[in-house]
């Protein structure tokens, strides 16, 4: 590295942090710094950092609509938490940022150095991702799959596995309706395979075609709706997530149903709206401190340890029998 900085006509430190991507570093002297050291067949050792020493700097990275209902679905907190328990012994600053169009994680020449950034519950761009790659920073997506970019996901299929298993134990052999609403098709989609497949599994007689109710919104999931099914003999609704269960409670309430003497109700995610349910909703707790965690510890691993690590993590969830069932 000396001999690198010798050529190039930089420090030592230089030549280091243009290596290492700093952003205190411009990019005219990280390219010049580039080519010396491949043309002197420079090659980096790949040190182990002090796991009790180092302190990380994190971006994490939420999606631009963020909005009131957010809580409903998850605990900021939680997901701070997790990360931070996940990239222990290391101690971590956590940047909160929000993506939308123009968002540059990397805005300041001189803003110090990120170690990593954590997108949660959104798909970034690819121009995106290019400029985390291009800065050799550590990346990991959160509760998203995309293809090339380390993701860590809970097992949405294999939580309706478990609610269909569930629902068969309690003597559910048909008459279901699978619950969602547009706009969280990346969610859905995977949450409907695992409850078709369960059914298939328990013999429970679910026709996807027919038997599903997709409202525009959350709000769409109307008593006139829930009211159409019922007339059809639907005993069984499975909601998306917890939300949709709780909204469904309530129109059924409303309708004067009796839950589960008339009809029974799942939910999904053991979000915090779950806790304000009544009666308690049956649901499958996919832990966003656990998803978090694990998020974490892979770039623990990555960052510090200088491991190589899986490029899907699964998490999977547990069941909670409530009073719905």
């Amino acid at each position: 590295m000396e001999e690198v900085a010798q050529a190039a006509g930089v420090s030592r430190a230089t030549v280091s942090r243009s290596l290492r991507g700093s952003s205190l570093i411009g990019d005219e002297v990280k390219r010049k710094v580039a080519r010396v050291a491949k043309k002197m067949g420079y090659e980096p050792r790949r040190q182990r950092r002090h796991a009790g020493r180092s302190i990380l700097t994190v971006k994490l990275v939420l999606p631009a609509r963020l909005s009131g209902s957010a809580q409903l679905f998850y605990h900021f907190a939680d997901l701070v938490e997790g990360l931070k328990e996940g990239l222990k012994p290391s101690e971590v600053n956590v940047i909160y940022e929000t993506n939308g169009p123009g968002y540059d994680p990397f805005p300041f020449k001189k803003g110090g150095d990120v170690d990593a950034v954590v997108f949660a519950f959104h798909v970034p761009g690819e121009k995106l991702l290019k400029q985390v790659r291009d800065r050799g920073v550590a990346c990991v997506v959160l509760n998203r799959q995309v293809n090339g970019v380390r993701s860590v996901v809970s097992d949405h299929a294999g939580a309706f596995g478990l609610l269909a298993g569930h629902l068969a134990d309690q003597g559910v052999v048909g008459h279901c309706c699978f619950v969602s609403y547009k706009g969280i098709e990346l969610i859905e989609e995977g949450r409907l395979i695992g409850f078709k497949e369960g059914c298939q599994k328990n013999v429970v007689d679910f026709d996807q075609r027919k038997d599903v109710w997709r409202a525009e919104n959350p709000e769409g999931i109307s008593k006139e709706g829930l009211k159409k099914r019922l007339d059809k003999g639907v005993t069984t609704f499975v909601a998306v997530n917890d939300v949709a269960g709780l909204i469904l409670l309530q129109q059924l309430s409303v309708l004067g149903v009796r839950v589960p003497e008339d009809v029974r109700v799942t939910g999904c995610d053991c979000a915090p709206v779950h806790e304000i349910t009544f009666p308690r909703l049956t649901t499958v707790d996919l832990s966003v401190f656990r998803l978090a965690k694990e998020a974490g510890r892979s770039l623990q691993l990555e960052v510090v340890e200088k491991e190589v690590v899986a490029n899907i993590l699964v998490v999977d969830g547990k069941l909670l029998v409530g009073e719905t069932t």
